[in-house]
């Protein structure tokens, strides 16, 4: 239950949690200011995790707010909604095989049709399917074909492929549940499920990572170790057709443009080390021009599965604008909720943090919730003010070079309650129906 604070308590939570306290303005329906001064008590519900969320048998909720009224849905509950989720699917699978939930999901092959009436592929039945679906970042011309010359299978949605401080290229994969496969031209069935993740190759196996073991043909004849470093979690509710997009990330991805944080001891995976130093006391453009390796988040045509190392830093944290509001959304509420979660979550005094390295979530404590995007109260993405969340969200090992102001996930995946599954890229190749248009 979400309870209101003073702010003693709630410096002394961020305290506890050893994190700097965000007092931040109240989620309401009519946007109020903070209340200042210590021990007044705020407009403000302190967004809170539960212990339940870890446990093998929790179950996530099937609607934000598990069922609030629409106009009573806070922006907590849908960081809140994300994180179950994603500690739900990141469980062991049921099958007791090793893999994680998601991973007994179906997994998207780019090029096959009809993929719903077909035998399903997934982790569990066989690990040696990954490796077959890894390369599934493709781009299309603007004729609507397959550019057959250009490596698309490891790039971006902006064409370029991203590369690890080691020159390895960053591999991604989709997987789908069931759910997905019941469409119909009127929609999609709550709580369908997409999630879209991205693998760096790693030199040896490494416990900061979830780390899989798969052979990629077009790679290697030999297994390879791949660490996930990023998840785009997508699911939606009968309230929210528009679907609830929610991303995470591996802590060592990469710094933030402005103020970043400290450099982990293993190094950054997409910022080298004088480009991240430079980051300290110079912005990503005062630093390109005085050291022009450090040209941040510039992309460059595939170079095939090695190449130069890209140097990247994340333009918004907490995928939000520096600003109070935004057209409606209350962006110093969005950053507070998210940041209390993570405290609570993969904080130095985290649950998960605290965990022992025997449980399967304890690796989880290297991973964090970058934000999540919606619309207000299920609307069309582009309806006017209707965008709720983290405006700018982006996953930095998945749109890093597509982090501009007013770009998010719904600048490719919009809604349009006339078309509701053009929102999703992978449903022409799931049922004969499809999209209303190829995507």
């Amino acid at each position: 239950m979400m309870q209101p604070v003073t702010r003693s308590s709630l410096i002394l939570l961020f305290s506890i949690l050893g994190v700097a306290p965000i007092l931040a303005q109240a989620e309401q329906p009519k946007p109020q200011p903070a209340t200042k001064g210590l021990g007044v008590t705020l407009p403000f519900s302190a967004c809170i995790a539960s212990p339940t969320w870890l446990s093998p048998s929790n179950q996530p909720p099937t609607e934000i707010g598990n069922g609030v009224p629409v106009a009573s849905e806070t922006n907590c509950q849908f960081y809140q909604f994300s994180y179950q989720w994603f500690l739900s699917l990141m469980q062991p699978a049921a099958s007791g095989s090793g893999e994680r939930a998601f991973e007994a999901l179906n997994l998207y092959l780019p090029n096959l049709k009809n993929q719903c009436s077909k035998p399903k592929l997934s982790a569990v039945k066989n690990r040696a399917n990954i490796g077959k679906a890894l390369f599934i970042r493709t781009l299309k011309t603007d004729s609507g074909t397959f550019d057959p010359v250009l490596p698309e299978e490891i790039t971006q949605a902006t064409g370029e492929a991203l590369y690890d401080q080691a020159g390895n290229v960053v591999l991604y994969n989709v997987w789908y549940n069931n759910t997905e496969c019941q469409a119909t031209s009127q929609g999609f069935q709550p709580n369908t499920v997409e999630i879209k993740t991205s693998w760096r190759i790693l030199a040896t196996a490494d416990p900061s990572y979830y780390t899989i073991t798969a052979t990629v043909p077009a790679i290697s004849k030999q297994p390879l170790n791949l660490g996930l470093v990023g998840i785009h979690l997508v699911i939606n509710t009968a309230n929210h057709p528009e679907f609830v997009w929610a991303t995470f990330e591996h802590k060592s991805n990469a710094p933030d443009c402005t103020h970043p944080q400290s450099t982990p001891s293993e190094g950054w995976s997409f910022t080298s080390a004088s480009c991240a130093a430079c980051l300290v006391n110079q912005t990503p453009q005062q630093c390109a021009a005085a050291q022009p390796q450090c040209s941040f988040n510039t992309g460059v045509k595939p170079q095939g599965v090695k190449g130069t190392p890209n140097e990247a830093c994340r333009v918004y944290s907490d995928g939000t604008d520096p600003g109070s509001m935004t057209n409606g959304n209350n962006n110093d509420t969005n950053r507070a909720n998210i940041d209390m979660l993570n405290a609570q979550l993969v904080g130095p005094a985290g649950m998960i943090t605290q965990l022992p390295t025997s449980n399967p979530l304890a690796v989880l404590k290297n991973y964090f919730l970058v934000g999540g995007l919606w619309t207000n109260g299920g609307v069309s993405s582009t309806a006017p003010n209707a965008q709720r969340g983290s405006l700018e969200l982006s996953n930095m090992t998945m749109e890093t070079f597509f982090q501009d102001q007013g770009n998010n996930c719904f600048t490719c995946h919009g809604y349009d309650p006339s078309a509701p599954l053009d929102v999703s890229h992978i449903i022409n190749n799931l049922i004969p129906t499809g999209s209303s248009k190829a995507k």
